[in-house]
């Protein structure tokens, strides 16, 4: 048998007792790791639709996932495929050996602790603090002590199999398994990027056709407006008033520093913060399309995600993003294009990060005096540039960085895998066999994009499990909201779609059920239980009523919440069962059932991994609408006519 890796010693009961703990332990930690590295996996392969609860794009896993430690280097597998392997197979073969540790195994549990510590100070100095690869990572941390201490305490006996055969065994396994999976993957996600592709090139090329034609989205209206963000903690909760038309002329649309021919026919303007790792990625790609092309010219508008310079972000992404910008601007200032353009590429190269140390050395490197240029950096000239630039991205609705248009037609680069170049290369051949006129096309406004998110989005599933919905299973089109019963926005947006069914028939419509309240919907913040005190009951009572009286008591029930509000008591929501003919002790046993709680839950889980940022959230024909509030504009109106009439 092959045990001589293994170190004997005369077992106690009490050093028994200490080895079954010890195991436990590592069974614990190596579980949690594979979980954790497990969920990333998941996202990564696409099996959790749109993303992980704090890592979505432009989250600390997201910049990680794409950076330079995000995928394996020669297959460019990402890094948590190969987390997930060591810890599934270290978790078979910790079972396999137990009561032993073998010295293979201790040897393979240091080499995995020296990635995890290499990571770990990655996203430490990055400072991208992505909850699962920290969980994963601390656990793989606590195994290898918990690996360590029982080396000290080793007991006599034998392994049942050899341990790392098994751990070898395990890895080959799960690799082979996940490359057909991955395989598999990348041939159906294959096949729908070369379609939405195709389909966002022949946008681009065919967007100006006819040279002189009138141009569609032309605003007519100037003025500034105002804007007011809303809650800090709600992404989507960001009004705007007035019509913002900073852009209303597609020859306007435009940076104001030019980089290649004024006169070429390919215009790429980009929307970008430097410290947002696929802007830097696009950067690239395009400097060496201006190296190689003399008819393409790009602009910079500068959107930087921090809350410091820009109000149209609910939160800050990147801590030094507006002083990158501010560092570009005010070059730009001094010397023109020539130096905005150095100070660009620099701030880029540098992932927008500079200290006070660093300052003056890259002052000094562009030809200038550090003081003076740091008196017009810290002045209202740059701001308002910074301001300016911000405005416009909030007129066109950026939702993430980079946003990059093509004679003035998004390039939907998120949904499809052509590159830049590619893009690039067949508008510049268009334009020169003639079918292209290269004339600009002014850029979607808010509202408009906020349609075409909709338009654009995946169409989703959503079953009636209690079949409750209003209007007939055959009707060709649908609403669905995700909402908790006692907020009053969910009122607001209930009689909007009410008056929309009455005004297209054939339109079935339910409303699923997304609490407000950390004690049944882990998805909410603590701070907001007191505002939402009796949101899981409203839940469960909705529910239940549908379980014991049918559609009828169903749509009672969220009738009777909705027009109570926040503050409605549990009390209250069974008198109200009573007077709907329900008999109160039946609703109160199926609030209490496994069976209720499992639709509540069922309903948070799949909004949760579909995504959804705030609620009520709307999807209409099963696509989601991202962002339906728009001071002044029916976006929810608007999408519901094109959904039902194919006009807007």
């Amino acid at each position: 048998m092959a045990t001589g890796d293994i170190h004997n010693s005369p077992e106690t009961g009490s050093a028994s007792t200490g080895t079954t703990v010890r195991w436990i332990l590592g069974l614990a930690l190596l579980t949690t790791a594979t979980v954790a590295s497990g969920l990333l996996l998941m996202k990564e392969m696409g099996v959790i639709d749109v993303s992980l609860p704090g890592c979505g794009a432009q989250s600390a896993c997201g910049d990680l996932s794409r950076g330079f430690f995000g995928s394996i280097p020669g297959i460019g597998w990402p890094t948590s495929y190969l987390g997930f392997t060591y810890f599934l197979a270290m978790l078979v073969a910790w079972s396999a050996c137990w009561p032993q540790i073998p010295t293979s195994i201790r040897w393979v549990s240091r080499l995995g602790v020296l990635f995890s510590i290499m990571f770990m100070i990655v996203i430490l100095v990055e400072w991208k603090l992505c909850p699962y690869c920290i969980t994963a990572h601390v656990a793989n941390l606590g195994f290898w002590i918990i690996v360590e201490w029982s080396s000290r305490a080793q007991t006599r006996g034998s392994s049942p199999m050899p341990a790392f055969l098994t751990f070898a065994f395990s890895w080959i396994i799960v690799t082979a398994l996940l490359a057909g999976g991955q395989a598999q993957a990348d041939h159906f996600d294959a096949i729908e990027r070369e379609a939405n592709s195709q389909s966002n090139m022949d946008e681009i090329v065919q967007a100006t056709l006819g040279g002189g034609s009138v141009n569609p989205l032309k605003q007519a209206a100037e003025q500034d407006g105002t804007f007011s963000p809303g809650a800090k903690d709600d992404p989507d909760d960001i009004s705007f008033k007035g019509k913002r038309t900073v852009v209303n002329d597609p020859n306007q649309f435009k940076g104001r520093y030019l980089k290649g021919s004024p006169e070429a026919p390919v215009k790429v303007v980009m929307l970008s913060d430097y410290q947002c790792p696929d802007c830097k990625r696009f950067e690239d790609q395009m400097w060496t399309i201006l190296e190689n092309r003399d008819d393409v010219s790009l602009s910079v508008i500068q959107f930087p995600f921090n809350e410091d310079c820009n109000p149209y972000v609910s939160r800050t992404l990147h801590s030094n993003a507006c002083w990158a910008a501010k560092f570009a601007e005010t070059a730009g200032i001094l010397g023109g294009d020539e130096a905005f353009w150095k100070a660009h590429r620099m701030m880029f190269k540098r992932k927008g990060r500079f200290t006070t140390q660093d300052f003056p050395g890259l002052v000094k490197e562009l030809g200038y005096d550090p003081q003076m240029f740091q008196n017009i950096m810290v002045g209202p000239a740059v701001d308002a540039l910074i301001a300016e630039d911000v405005g416009i991205g909030g007129q066109l609705g950026v939702f993430f960085t980079p946003m990059i248009f093509i004679n003035g037609v998004q390039l939907k680069w998120y949904q499809n895998s052509s590159n830049l170049a590619q893009q690039i290369s067949k508008v510049a051949t268009a334009i020169k066999d003639g079918t292209n006129d290269g004339s600009l096309k002014a850029p979607p406004t808010t509202a408009v994009k906020y349609v075409e998110d909709w338009r654009d989005g995946v169409v989703r599933t959503i079953p009636d499990t209690q079949n409750v919905a209003k209007g007939r299973s055959t009707d060709e089109h649908s609403i669905v909201l995700f909402a908790d019963y006692t907020d009053p926005t969910t009122r607001e947006l209930h009689a909007r779609v009410e008056a929309l069914r009455d005004k297209y028939p054939g339109i079935r419509y339910n409303i699923l059920a997304f609490p407000k309240n950390p004690d049944c919907n882990s998805n909410i913040q603590p701070k907001f239980k007191d505002a939402y005190p009796s949101a899981c009951d409203a839940a469960l009572a909705v529910k239940a009523a549908g379980k014991i009286g049918g559609k009828n008591a169903y749509w009672s029930m969220i009738d009777f919440l909705m027009a109570n509000g926040q503050q409605v008591t549990l009390p209250e929501i069974l008198a109200a069962a009573e007077g709907m003919g329900l008999n109160k002790n039946e609703l109160v046993a199926a609030m209490a059932s496994k069976e209720v709680e499992g639709m509540v839950q069922t309903d948070i889980l799949r909004g949760r991994g579909w995504g959804l940022r705030s609620v009520p959230a709307i999807f209409v024909d099963g696509k989601w609408i991202p962002r339906w509030r728009l001071e002044g504009e029916p976006i929810v109106e608007r999408v519901v006519k094109l959904a039902v009439t194919g006009e807007e």
